[in-house]
């Protein structure tokens, strides 16, 4: 576990959780909702128990992707949210709860306590894996976020092109600083190749993950080309794209096991006299 989880206090509702599993990207607009969905598709199809919450407050994108709608949810015991079961996730988003068609003009203080405040409401019981598509973004939001959630590792988000590098750099940055173990990076949209061709097409540039990657010493987990997915689909139902997120959530599980595994050993054992 992190360091700072010492001097957090773990709301009830996440005490079950194994993996809390908070996936940033510093810029909006790379993909980070999607590998976030695709994912947790990929972790529940190899047998794990997985919850998502969606904790974008200013651009919650996960429920049109699943179809969810807020009429659906239920309030267990006047406290706490019973989450929706989609696609065999338990699911949550800040867009179920904020009004439809209203933007939302919180500060930053309101909106790290609205997202704790979703995360720890939330009945979600015994989970393997919680997934977190966090807010875009290096600023206060963020900040107070990593701060106050109990993560146990984080994931980081990029494209290729120098704007989302040199954006991404300040997100690794910051959560360095404060103690959270970067399992690894993807570089999304990476190149586009037509289904009847060979030919790759670098649009947003080449290989600047990679140089990210080796420049922080990080694993580059994947990869992932840009789709020519139909609408209402998931990438995760493409045979191609499923062999990606198949090979990521492997190298997420190896990563989680080899990190438990040190952190357990730095944990004083006690010995007999």
């Amino acid at each position: 576990m992190p360091k700072k989880e010492i001097s957090l206090r773990i709301p009830e509702s996440l005490r079950k959780i194994k993996t809390i599993l908070g996936v940033f990207s510093a810029k909006g607009g790379v993909g980070k909702s999607e590998i976030s969905l695709n994912l947790a598709l990929s972790l529940k199809s190899m047998g794990y128990s997985v919850g998502l919450v969606d904790a974008d407050i200013y651009g919650p994108s996960q429920p049109l992707m699943l179809g969810a709608t807020s009429d659906k949810l239920e309030i267990k015991n006047t406290q706490l949210l019973s989450p929706l079961i989609k696609e065999g996730i338990k699911f949550n988003s800040m867009g179920l709860i904020a009004a439809d068609r209203m933007p939302v003009i919180w500060r930053g203080p309101m909106v790290s306590g609205a997202v704790m405040q979703l995360l720890s409401q939330t009945d979600w019981q015994d989970l393997d894996f919680l997934i977190v598509d966090t807010p875009p973004g290096t600023g206060d939001v963020q900040l107070t976020l990593l701060q106050k959630m109990p993560l146990n590792a984080a994931i980081v988000v990029t494209t290729p092109q120098s704007v989302s590098i040199s954006d991404t750099r300040k997100g690794i940055e910051m959560i360095k600083k404060l103690d959270v173990p970067i399992l690894g990076l993807i570089e999304n949209m990476s190149f586009f190749q037509p289904e009847s061709s060979n030919k790759k097409y670098f649009i947003f540039g080449k290989e600047g993950g990679k140089r990210l990657a080796k420049e922080y010493n990080l694993d580059l987990f994947s990869q992932i080309p840009l789709s020519e997915k139909k609408e209402n689909s998931f990438l995760y139902s493409n045979t191609s794209y499923k062999l990606i997120f198949d090979d990521l959530a492997e190298k997420v599980i190896k990563k989680i096991k080899s990190l438990s595994k040190i952190m357990n050993q730095t944990i004083p054992q006690k010995t007999e006299k």
